[in-house]
């Protein structure tokens, strides 16, 4: 309180004491007490009498403004002409009350007390806006990716820097909606006309979708658009705010991987075919030169028999021993021919009896305790089969081996084929166009494994196979 009428402050006090707050006074009589009270005692309101000889209220208005300007001030004074007080609203202060209508004083310091609340929290709201968007103009000019606004409304658009360089634009002036229209290319352009005339009827609420732009300079540009749609308390649609995020490069990436992918499965494909032919070939000269030579002597020998029987029976226990050799022929081409049914057999057992046929010529260990075959898929089972198989011919053709070691491991996510040998050895550089080494890489890579060799000239030959256990595996390479 600015007051020298000490009986007028104690009124004053006596008459707010009265209402439902927790009130606390200081009163000064100066300009020193009253700038001592402004720094000290932090009021929340003052009342300020206009009557005082050296110091009135229009200057403690002008004082609390500069210092507090969130203050309330009410003027309380005797008599006053209608124009001061007006002026003295004008320059800040809530109200004036006439000492003689104090019964006014308590409403008049309720409503002063609530719009300079009002008016803190208005500006407190307009300075939290002010950093927000300032905090959204600095991303806008740090970011990459093209930001951009559109006004429904007004049909009026804003947009960053990164939008105005992504799209081509050179001159200073921001570009109307159709000219960055126009910059959409032909054949997705339709689409997102359709689009923005969806969003103003109120069906779509957001979106994610490709689009690409076709520049002045003939380039073409691959955008990923990500829009969302700001409504109106009714409902209605007045923004409509999004960024495009450049992919261009990423799709040229993605291109080339899938064309890398088809390619090498061509090429898997090819593999795959010269192995059938080769196959093919193998089980023919296997008829011909084995089986057919056993049984044309099996013809030869009964010819003999049926000329004079009974002074060439003997030759009916050859013929039997013959038989028995040829079958025993059709069993192993056709156990080296048929893959065996992994849903139904282990690969532990399956190999053991793979190994079985290269017993006689060299020793083969397979070792696979490690190996838990419930994670590992069939399809897996027929790739390290066919891997096993494909490399024990390697050896059994070119390495001149005695000893041959086969490892199988796995954990939770690979499984891992170690085959080592103490044959003659090669540069596996030279031979890798080699159609058999060439399978087992192809067979590797087509279930997103790999295949290591090494080896040299006299040192023997190591390879090693890792293949993973999850994800997709081909199902229909098995040869």
């Amino acid at each position: 309180m600015l007051e020298d009428d000490a009986s007028d402050a104690e009124l004053i006090q006596r008459l707010l004491r009265k209402e439902p707050w927790t009130t606390e006074f200081t009163v000064t009589t100066n300009r020193n007490d009253f700038e001592a009270a402004l720094e000290h005692f932090r009021p929340d309101l003052i009342l300020a009498d206009n009557s005082l000889p050296q110091f009135d209220a229009s200057d403690a208005l002008r004082l609390a403004r500069r210092q507090s300007p969130g203050i309330s001030f009410i003027m309380v004074t005797g008599t006053v002409p209608e124009e001061y007080a007006v002026e003295m609203i004008k320059a800040g202060a809530d109200d004036y009350i006439l000492k003689d209508r104090l019964i006014r004083l308590p409403a008049a310091i309720e409503a002063a007390i609530n719009q300079q609340r009002t008016k803190r929290n208005t500006l407190e709201a307009l300075e939290e806006l002010r950093r927000s968007n300032d905090r959204f103009q600095t991303l806008s000019r740090l970011t990459r990716d093209a930001v951009w606004d559109l006004d429904l409304v007004n049909n009026k658009l804003w947009w960053n820097e990164s939008f105005f360089r992504l799209m081509g634009f050179t001159g200073p002036a921001i570009p109307a909606q159709q000219e960055w229209i126009n910059r959409i290319h032909p054949g997705d352009r339709e689409k997102m006309v359709r689009r923005l005339e969806e969003i103003k009827k109120g069906t779509i609420v957001s979106w994610e979708d490709e689009l690409r732009l076709h520049l002045p300079d003939g380039r073409i540009r691959t955008v990923l658009d990500r829009a969302y749609v700001l409504k109106n308390e009714g409902g209605t649609p007045i923004r409509l705010i999004g960024v495009f995020v450049d992919i261009t490069e990423k799709r040229k990436m993605e291109d080339e991987q899938t064309k890398r992918k088809i390619r090498q499965q061509k090429k898997l494909t090819l593999a795959i075919l010269e192995a059938r032919e080769l196959e093919r070939n193998a089980l023919g000269r296997e008829l011909h030169d084995n089986i057919n030579q056993i049984l044309a002597s099996i013809n030869l020998r009964l010819g003999y028999f049926l000329e004079e029987p009974a002074e060439n029976l003997a030759i009916l226990e050859e013929c039997r021993r013959g038989l028995a050799a040829a079958i025993q022929e059709i069993r192993n081409l056709s156990h080296l021919m048929v893959m065996p049914r992994f849903s139904e057999k282990s690969l532990r057992g399956e190999l053991s009896l793979l190994i079985e046929n290269y017993l006689p010529t060299m020793s083969i260990k397979l070792e696979a305790r490690k190996l838990n075959e419930k994670h590992i898929l069939p399809p897996v089972k027929e790739a390290l089969y066919r891997i096993t198989q494909e490399q024990l011919s390697n050896i059994y053709k070119h390495a001149k081996a005695t000893a041959v070691h086969i490892l199988l491991s796995a954990d939770t996510r690979s499984v891992c084929l170690t085959i080592r040998d103490n044959g003659i050895g090669f540069d596996p550089g030279s031979d890798r166009k080699g159609i058999g080494i060439s399978n087992i890489y192809n067979r590797a890579e087509s279930f997103d494994g790999k295949a290591e060799i090494f080896s040299r000239p006299g040192a023997g030959c190591t390879l090693i196979v890792q293949l993973p256990l999850s994800g997709n595996h081909p199902m229909d390479l098995a040869i």
